[in-house]
């Protein structure tokens, strides 16, 4: 029972996020009850009825309070990586320029410096879709030919505007 609970609500936070391919701010937006809005007929004469303990819709509500400052929901995905390395001055810097470069040639698409010693990483995009991310990557490579040996498709953990 408990999987199935999961399963629409998974189901029901990727509808309902399912717009947005990245976003860098969100502005904040009262909170809608998710089991009502499942539960409300729809123009093409669907309904859905959520059966569940009423005490799970309030533990929800209550986890959903308690995270109210984190805007994301995040999930497996894909990201492009255009940058690793691991110089300790020069590394910080090249990450940055490149960066640069693709958020002037890409504009809407996001960009993650990272550092995990003894690595500088950057990746690009908020892809839900492996072929999506590969699609981009190839842009990447024919805008940047010089950046050839280093974009690669990775899984990462991406977000997206939160269900509120």
């Amino acid at each position: 029972m408990w999987q199935k609970f999961l399963i629409l609500i998974s189901a029901a936070m990727m509808t309902l996020s399912a717009g947005a391919q990245s976003a860098k701010t969100v502005a904040k937006k009262p909170y809608v009850d998710v089991f009502e809005t499942l539960s409300k007929k729809p123009d093409n004469g669907g309904k859905v009825v959520v059966k569940q303990d009423p005490k799970m819709k309030a533990l929800l509500k209550e986890k959903i309070s308690a995270n109210n400052d984190k805007a994301y929901v995040t999930f497996s995905g894909y990201r492009v990586q255009v940058y690793m390395g691991n110089l300790p001055k020069k590394s910080k810097v090249e990450a940055m320029e490149r960066e640069k470069k693709i958020k002037e040639k890409y504009e809407g698409v996001s960009s993650y410096l990272t550092f995990a010693s003894p690595f500088w990483k950057l990746r690009c995009g908020d892809f839900r879709q492996q072929t999506d991310a590969m699609v981009f990557a190839q842009k990447v490579l024919s805008d940047f030919p010089e950046m050839a040996g280093e974009v690669v498709v990775v899984d990462d953990v991406i977000r997206d505007v939160r269900f509120e």
